[in-house]
């Protein structure tokens, strides 16, 4: 009885090579996926003299741009941002 339906020795091997490497795919795509949204890439220079940029500002820069807030109100939110942000190295 013949119990390898024509595929042959090296067939076999190259269908095995690809279910690996599919599996290596998935475990890169699931790790990535749970680490996305980190801090920025690897080695990017930290910000001086900035405020790191949060999403809370970015959804005020938003706002502000589309008319929802006034400058005044953006100033307002931005104030109150860069205080809830703790001091660098302490």
């Amino acid at each position: 009885m013949m119990w390898d339906y024509g595929y042959g020795m090296g067939w076999g091997w190259i269908l095995i090579l690809f279910g690996l490497l599919a599996l290596a795919a998935l475990i890169v795509l699931v790790v990535r996926s749970f680490t996305a949204g980190s801090s920025g890439p690897p080695g990017s220079p930290p910000s001086h003299g900035q405020p790191p940029r949060t999403d809370a500002r970015a959804i005020a820069e938003e706002r502000l741009a589309r008319g929802e807030i006034t400058p005044d109100e953006y100033r307002e939110i931005r104030r109150a941002l860069d205080e809830t942000i703790p001091p660098a190295g302490g």
